[in-house]
């Protein structure tokens, strides 16, 4: 599963280059409003991950795993011609980042994580995520994509969205839209019980990232804080008022953290 990823370009080719990863059931689009307000100074990628958004032409039979996921990743920056980027991933988005980080690290100069987690590290624990989104997986093709997504709204990680009526029933709205046999081929083989953890590599992690939380996110707040603790050259900045979806809750917040990290500029909680 490689090649031709729809894409979304915004500013100009002769900036640095960020590219940046949605999450599950998102899409580039996802991202136009902090890229919209990083046009003028840099080069912002926003590519449609398989199965979502119009990135949905290749094989459902075709095997999907973070390293394939990876290899396309790799062949979207030669297409560019870029040598490296900024990373930018947000939740599923940003276990993919950091597994690429992992992978290629000579492609990432400096990396951002959005409430993302590196994965699990007990046997046990992931073989119960693994089976819980086969569930899921079985739930959405047979309630279809309406039903799913009014459920997956209603967890728990989601809560602090409803507090912004113009954001709420706008974004289950664009996911609906999902092909229903590729959103549950994405939790399946994308789920957090078959990805390799990365926590003993995070170590090995070199390059500057920086690690986001949304304060209303108590898991997500915890994991960063874990994180920074193992990654050589990591900041964390944990956003006020904002829960799982931080570029969306707060999108100033977000953009001027991440205009200030790219810059080099100290970063400070």
């Amino acid at each position: 599963m490689t090649t031709h990823w729809p894409v979304e370009i915004v500013g100009n080719a002769r900036n640095p280059a960020l590219l940046f990863l949605h999450g599950f059931m998102g899409s580039s689009r996802d991202w136009l409003t902090i890229a919209a307000t990083l046009a003028d100074e840099y080069f912002c990628i926003l590519p449609d991950l398989p199965g979502h958004g119009t990135n949905t032409h290749l094989s459902l039979d075709a095997a999907l795993d973070f390293d394939i996921l990876c290899v396309g990743l790799e062949q979207l920056l030669g297409g560019l011609s870029l040598q490296q980027a900024t990373w930018v991933g947000y939740s599923m988005g940003g276990r993919a980042a950091l597994y690429f980080a992992v992978k290629y690290p000579h492609r990432v100069e400096k990396l951002v994580i959005e409430s993302a987690n590196p994965g699990i590290e007990n046997p046990v624990e992931r073989d119960k995520r693994a089976a819980l989104d086969d569930r899921r997986a079985l739930q959405l093709l047979a309630g279809g994509m309406d039903s799913f997504v009014e459920s997956w709204y209603n967890l728990e990680l989601f809560a602090s969205l409803k507090r912004f009526p113009q954001l709420w029933e706008p974004t289950k709205k664009q996911r609906k839209l999902n092909n229903p046999q590729w959103a549950a081929k994405i939790i399946r083989e994308l789920s957090p019980g078959r990805q390799p953890s990365l926590w003993p590599h995070l170590s090995g992690l070199n390059m500057p990232v920086l690690l986001l939380a949304g304060g209303l996110d108590e898991k997500y707040t915890a994991l960063v804080g874990q994180m920074e603790a193992m990654i050589p050259a990591a900041t964390v900045h944990v956003v006020p008022n904002a829960g799982h979806n931080i570029h969306l809750e707060q999108p100033q917040d977000f953009a001027g953290r991440l205009k200030r990290f790219v810059r080099s500029q100290p970063e400070s909680n």
